[in-house]
């Protein structure tokens, strides 16, 4: 613990005294010019981040020792200097000193100035993948600009909401809600990842119309930007702002996900439109590698989901066929059964044989969580949570209460840990239902898994869920 009256200088000439070592010595020991060092250690020539890290070497110190000092010395008590704030962010970053960063980071916001150049760091800092120093940033960027109606705001707020998803269902409604106000201020073309982003967490939540609203913005601003983008292209004029992928493939995915949508709503006609919306592919202009092979994985997507809302709409017999097809494709057998377990419980079928078939696969997902597909993992984690509550139920309508009561207290062990409320209370609901018939192993389980939720929420703050 560094006293508080205590400066960088002072620690080093305790060293030097300590060690019985010269400026000159110590500058050959840290490789810093020993003119410099002088100059610092008499307050007339202020540290870089590059030469403070060597200090910190020479005299045998963590990485970042001195940081909170140098953020007082050299950021906060004097005139701030971008040469040295930028290289700190970035060490800070680098060391996991988000604390000292923070605490920076506010202090520069009052100067508003800085904002471009803590917007370009936190990008930086994103595309690196250090997402929780960027978030650090962002946060303070769009509290600073909170009334701009900018695109940097509205960037950040995106960055934000990226950046702050995770497994806690209410939590990334939270996200959601805070989000939509300003997809709007993004540039057209970042508007579409923006959209696809805030449609799957929706999709996730279980949030069907407003999923659907988002997934027709995705689609209208890309075939408008597509058709521009053609029409400029025959003007030989050059957009240089282009998105991720190829406009096409947004279009495709707004189908795609307006006929994921359709059948949510158990209108599986209006989701086999959007099928042959996506399967159609002949007015796409673009035929280079990369165009092709998105071009194939959405006619691969269809022929899945034409079986599969077949399937839905109570046709038992393409069963196998999807199946067969389904269980060619990486991944993809378990993501099948979340829909053919719903349809037998609509439709009153038996299928025991499939289930049997791929226990295995469910079990392994279970206990180890393992990916599924190429689905956004929060829609991933909430539909097996949903499954397993759907292959309980159909088993205890079958009359095996135990093996039915199993899957019930899986999934609510899932929906606990993804923090999904409703699914949660239907497994209640289910197992105070038929309490009577479940044996004591079974009931001790779900005793305890009661107290895990209890003892949750009981940590609630304010409306917010403190995690242990």
């Amino acid at each position: 613990m560094i006293p508080t009256d205590t400066t960088i200088s002072t620690e080093l000439l305790r060293y030097l005294k300590k060690e019985n070592l010269s400026i000159s010595s110590f500058a050959n020991k840290s490789r810093i010019n020993s003119g410099t060092l002088s100059r610092f250690i008499k307050g007339q020539q202020p540290l870089s981040v590059s030469n403070l890290d060597l200090i910190t070497e020479a005299m045998n110190l963590e990485e970042g020792y001195f940081y909170s000092l140098y953020a007082n010395e050299c950021i906060i008590q004097s005139s701030p200097n971008w040469r040295r704030l930028g290289p700190f962010i970035m060490r800070c970053s680098e060391l996991d000193k988000l604390k000292c960063l923070d605490h920076v980071i506010g202090m520069m916001m009052d100067n508003l100035t800085y904002s471009s150049l803590l917007f370009d760091s936190a990008e930086a800092l994103y595309r690196k993948g250090d997402r929780e120093a960027a978030l650090i940033i962002y946060k303070k960027v769009a509290e600073s600009e909170k009334y701009q109606h900018s695109e940097r705001l509205g960037m950040c707020q995106y960055r934000i909401f990226t950046c702050s998803l995770n497994s806690d269902q209410e939590h990334n409604l939270d996200c959601t809600i805070q989000f939509e106000a300003y997809v709007q201020r993004l540039p057209e073309v970042v508007q579409l990842d923006a959209l696809e982003d805030l449609t799957n967490t929706l999709l996730s939540l279980q949030k069907w119309d407003k999923a659907k609203y988002y997934a027709r913005e995705m689609g209208r601003i890309s075939r408008f930007l597509y058709n521009a983008q053609n029409h400029n292209k025959s003007k030989n004029k050059k957009n240089n702002s282009t998105p991720k992928k190829p406009l096409f493939g947004y279009i495709l995915y707004s189908d795609l996900l307006l006929g994921s949508i359709a059948a949510e709503k158990s209108n599986y006609n209006e989701a086999l439109f959007y099928v042959s919306c996506y399967e159609d592919q002949a007015w796409i202009k673009e035929s280079d590698k990369v165009s092709e092979d998105i071009k194939k994985k959405f006619i691969r997507w269809a022929k899945g989901n034409r079986y599969l809302y077949q399937v839905m709409n109570g046709d038992f017999q393409v069963i196998d066929e999807y199946i067969e097809y389904i269980s060619s494709l990486e991944n993809e057998i378990l993501r099948a059964l979340f829909r053919i377990i719903h349809a037998a419980i609509v439709h009153h079928w038996n299928i025991d044989k499939y289930l049997e078939q791929y226990e295995s696969v469910i079990r392994e997902h279970y206990e180890q969580g393992c990916v599924v597909g190429s689905y956004n993992q929060q829609i991933i984690n909430d539909r097996f949570a949903i499954f397993l509550a759907e292959i309980g139920e159909y088993y205890i309508n079958q009359g095996n209460i135990h093996k039915g009561t199993g899957f019930i207290l899986d999934s609510l062990n899932v929906s606990y840990k993804i923090n999904n409320t409703a699914n949660i209370v239907k497994c209640c609901s289910t197992i105070e239902h038929i309490r009577h018939e479940i044996d004591q192993s079974d009931l001790r389980r779900y005793s305890q898994l009661m107290k895990e939720v209890y003892n949750r929420n009981e940590k609630k703050v304010d409306g917010y869920c403190v995690h242990s």
